[in-house]
């Protein structure tokens, strides 16, 4: 093997890192205590609707990225997690999942919508994933394309084991993560659902990949927004049914962050 010259060495050394980006702005965050635990909602609005469901810690904390917050919150036994809204996409998600592993978080919680291709999947539906087709661009920075994208599946049986007793109706199953919404052709669709596919999504193969290789045990849930069968959209992902559901998927999310 041919060594490294001395030169690109010396850039390689330099290269930005999560580490060095805090430093940068000033934050430490091991002068905090975040919790170990960490619920990432994948929508802006469901970032404010959680946040008004829990007890935010209103200490010194200050996360330094304003278009991505991170705010400290506690369970009612006074267990503190964090709740964080990462922007959109899988290149969003990657950055984020790189800040919260050098925060020390441990577990963390995807709380999203999806498009279902299965017409035995109605739009109100839970899903739990065990994991997804990686359809986005950025996770190939991390790992091949023939690395897996799974769920962490302690965390994912915790989630199942807690909807069945509450007698939710919910489905387990993979996604398709894609970073072009605007590119699902007829073939794809129809491939994708020939295959079982549950539903479709911006950011779960980016999530799981990532989050795996990080070594973070990460858990994606959701609600179904909407269902493409044929050429025919049916749904809305503000449709009020679909944001009570994310909300009281919510709450088993936190009770499952209480037992850890």
């Amino acid at each position: 093997m041919r060594a490294i010259p001395t030169e690109l060495l010396g850039k390689l050394k330099s290269l930005p890192t999560p580490q060095s980006d805090f430093a940068h702005h000033g934050f430490e965050p091991s002068q905090f205590d975040m919790g170990k635990a960490c619920l990432v909602t994948f929508s802006s609005s469901l970032f404010d609707k959680v946040l008004k469901r829990v007890s935010a810690i209103e200490d010194d904390f200050r996360w330094p990225y304003d278009t991505t917050p991170l705010k400290i919150c506690s369970t009612p036994s006074g267990k503190r997690f964090g709740v964080h809204f990462p922007s959109y996409g899988g290149a969003r998600i990657a950055n984020s999942l790189e800040q919260l592993a050098a925060c020390g978080y441990q577990y963390i919680f995807g709380l999203g919508l999806g498009g279902t291709l299965q017409e035995s999947v109605d739009i109100g539906d839970i899903v739990l994933l065990e994991g997804a087709i990686r359809g986005d661009g950025v996770s190939r920075y991390y790992a091949p394309v023939e690395f897996p994208a799974v769920a962490d599946f302690e965390l994912l049986g915790k989630l199942s084991e807690m909807l069945k007793a509450r007698e939710e109706k919910h489905h387990l199953g993979v996604s398709f993560g894609t970073d072009a919404l605007y590119r699902e052709v007829e073939a794809l669709v129809d491939r994708l659902r020939y295959l079982g596919v549950l539903i479709v999504d911006l950011e779960s193969s980016a999530f799981l990949t990532v989050g795996r290789r990080l070594g973070l045990k990460c858990c994606w849930c959701g609600v179904v927004s909407d269902r493409l069968v044929g050429a025919v959209h049916e749904g809305n992902i503000h449709a009020e049914h679909v944001a009570d559901k994310l909300l009281r998927l919510n709450d088993y999310v936190l009770q499952v962050i209480e037992s850890l």
